[in-house]
């Protein structure tokens, strides 16, 4: 009989989120049966058809409380007296589910953060069960949290605090570096900057894994982006699919494609840089104050599946990386760096030296990696004369290849 594991994550696939995605790969090799209780999210078609193909979702038991958008109301301030209620009613109800049945193994997810209260309080009455706890972006000492009210007004602040303290209030993340019997974190910066906030960093490093961001290769989604083959577009077309807010700052970028503009004659003609979603305001101005329309060019957000199409068809891929220049660490991770290095293209990475970003595109071979603006300039420049083939095993990012050390050694 095979062992079990009670998986409250607050959200799941197929309900599509990085967070979610992230944890089904962490899971989904595990040799146990699992009952997941969550919050009923919106199913992403796409992503149902690589699960009901995948041979391993079917170890997945799913038991649904209440509705994703109520229960976690990100973008609906109005529903969060309900939201803290639906929270408050999934952590009693974490318990009475875990009780229904023997179980050796406990994990949780730090987005929701609600996801590690409910673990923490099955661990109180349970202590012998295996906590497996997993994170992704720190929420304590979160710089974002500065950031997002830089320049806001009075009502905007006191919204958006009420609604942080809710949904990303520090103890959701003490409870489990505390309690947990294993921390799980995508890289080694953002452990090291999660666990050094805490005393006895050494101990709590001795509990914690590095599970990093990989693909599935049997997924049709990821073998799609394996078999691009290259493109030569005459002019350069450059992309970058994400939002620019808050610490992911475009100022030193924006500075070197003016100074480019003004010393290489043709520029115009030789690339252009496309922004997929959200870009803040003053640097929308900046864009037409310097007239950069003709080399940063501005589109809506798109769908997942419309993104990697415009990746395959890209010859550049950028990353606009958080900047942190004066932190020891920088912890965050994009999680569109492991698509990027699937695809094998040019990579301009605006990230500074403290970054995960930077030593991974550096791993990888990529020389076009900084934030100042003469280093942008030298990139872009390299970028366009150098038409090199670009190639590196990809074992690293293979998810097969971490199976059951969540497990191990507990």
């Amino acid at each position: 009989m095979k062992d079990k594991m009670f998986v409250v994550p607050g959200s799941f696939v197929p309900y599509n989120d990085t967070v979610t995605l992230l944890s089904y790969k962490r899971l989904r090799d595990l040799d146990l049966d699992m009952d997941v209780f969550c919050f009923k999210g919106k199913e992403d078609k796409s992503l149902l058809e690589e699960l009901n193909r995948d041979s391993k979702y079917s170890k997945f038991n799913f038991i649904y409380t209440s509705d994703l958008d109520w229960a976690i109301p990100r973008n609906y301030p109005l529903r969060l007296p309900i939201g803290l209620l639906l929270m408050n009613k999934y952590v009693h109800d974490s318990l009475k589910e875990f009780e229904k049945k023997d179980y050796k193994y406990l994990y949780s997810s730090i987005v929701p953060g609600i996801s590690h209260i409910a673990a923490n309080k099955i661990k109180k009455k349970h202590p012998e069960v295996k906590w497996i706890a997993s994170f992704s972006d720190p929420f304590k000492g979160s710089p974002y949290k500065e950031a997002a009210n830089k320049g806001r007004d009075l009502i905007y602040k006191i919204l958006y605090n009420v609604g942080a303290f809710s949904l990303y209030n520090n103890r959701y993340e003490e409870v489990a570096v505390k309690n947990a019997d294993r921390l799980v974190f995508i890289c080694e910066e953002q452990r090291d900057f999660t666990l050094k906030q805490y005393p006895d960093y050494e101990k709590l490093k001795e509990k914690s894994v590095i599970y990093p961001l990989t693909y599935i290769p049997e997924w049709q989604m990821y073998d799609n982006l394996l078999k691009t083959v290259p493109v030569g577009h005459e002019k350069k077309q450059a992309v970058h699919l994400g939002r620019l807010y808050g610490l992911r700052k475009i100022d030193s970028f924006l500075q070197a494609l003016k100074e480019l503009k003004e010393e290489v004659e043709d520029l115009e003609d030789k690339i252009i840089f496309h922004q997929y979603s959200e870009i803040q305001k003053p640097d929308i101005r900046k864009i037409k104050e310097n007239g950069l329309e003709k080399l940063f060019a501005l589109h809506d957000k798109v769908s997942y599946k419309e993104s990697v199409e415009i990746m395959k068809d890209a010859d550049v891929l950028v990353l606009f990386d958080t900047l942190m220049p004066g932190a020891e660490i920088q912890p965050y991770l994009p999680s569109k760096i492991m698509e990027y290095l699937m695809l094998k293209k040019p990579i301009l990475g605006i990230c500074d030296d403290n970054s995960p970003s930077y030593r991974i595109l550096k791993e990888y071979g990529f020389d076009t990696v900084g934030s100042d603006t003469e280093t942008i300039k030298n990139n872009i420049l390299k970028i366009i004369n150098d038409n090199k083939d670009i190639d590196y095993s990809l074992e690293k990012l293979n998810n097969d290849n971490y199976g059951k050390i969540l497990v191990d050694e507990l």
